[in-house]
């Protein structure tokens, strides 16, 4: 017996084959979202980044979100009306490569050889060492765990910073509240962000953490409003703030008359960190778990509610 799967479109390349072959799914993959919305007026199952109020039907059991966070969809509503919502953590520990790939480029030049060859200029210059430095890891979810274990060969010491420090099981020693965010970054020169976004943790990169961070940098592969992208900018415009690596921003496209497009202390990337192969075998795998917990055969994967 199969049942109806209704994915938002999406740019990962191969995900609609590698769900559709999950054993029990008929997957629907309209181009649109106004196909998505038609597609669940009679599919059971969303598969979904993003969220519409015309996707909450009578016939709507149960969200599978595509992203580890949920900031976007109506939680309380889903759980009011008995929607079952489940994340895709765990499924892209490749957004703490790019992290660690966003700071190594930043500290050791990579984006000024890169602009160099444009010109063909043969530039040796002097950077920046990551070893010995304090880091900040704000955010102890999967992907933050795992810019964790991607950090510990290069000879740093880690603070990390999570909204439940007596819930986190990790190897860093130092963990502590959200509430000692600005404390953990006076001592560090490197803030990484893998933090969702949520009321608690919106501009909670403020300009008072990043002053306290002083001439250091901060990498941003969470939630753009996370960062108080306004005293974020000043920062780096007056170079207070060594430089920043953002995946992520607060209006996603970034528009064109953004100062982040310009400065040369910036890397900006598509908000596509988590964008790799691997994470379409990842993501057909929860499916299947979820699936068989959706019939009542074995438990949910990263259940919300």
């Amino acid at each position: 017996m199969t049942v109806d799967v209704v994915l938002h479109p999406t740019n990962q390349v191969g995900l609609p084959a590698a769900l559709a072959g999950v054993p029990g799914v008929k997957l629907l993959a309209p181009p649109d979202e106004d196909g998505v919305a038609e597609a669940l007026r009679s599919a059971p199952i969303l598969m979904t980044r993003r969220w519409r109020e015309d996707f909450l039907t009578p016939a709507l059991r149960w969200v599978q979100t595509l992203s580890s966070g949920y900031d976007l969809l109506p939680v309380d509503e889903l759980r009011q009306r008995g929607v079952v919502l489940t994340t895709a953590s765990g499924t892209h520990p490749v957004v703490a490569e790019h992290a660690v790939g966003l700071l190594l480029a930043l500290l050791r030049g990579i984006d000024e050889s890169i602009r160099d060859m444009a010109t063909m200029r043969w530039r040796p210059h002097i950077t920046e060492e990551l070893g010995g430095r304090t880091v900040v890891v704000a955010g102890l979810g999967a992907i933050g765990q795992a810019v964790v274990d991607r950090l510990k060969p290069f000879d740093v010491r880690l603070i990390g910073v999570t909204r439940s420090p007596g819930q986190r099981r990790t190897e860093v020693a130092d963990v502590r509240p959200l509430s000692a965010l600005v404390s953990a970054a006076a001592e560090a020169s490197v803030l990484i962000v893998t933090l969702p976004a949520a009321p608690e943790t919106h501009h909670i990169v403020s300009g008072e953490v990043l002053d306290a961070l002083g001439s250091g940098w901060l990498v941003n592969v969470g939630r753009g409003p996370v960062v108080d992208e306004r005293a974020l900018v000043r920062r780096l415009s007056s170079g207070a703030l060594r430089g920043a690596g953002l995946d992520v921003t607060e209006v996603e496209p970034l528009p064109e008359g953004s100062p982040l497009w310009r400065l040369p202390n910036v890397i900006v990337t598509p908000h596509r960190a988590g964008l790799a192969p691997g994470y379409t075998e990842r993501m057909a795998a929860l499916l299947a778990t979820n699936l068989a917990a959706y019939r009542q055969d074995g438990p949910w994967r990263n259940r919300v509610h």
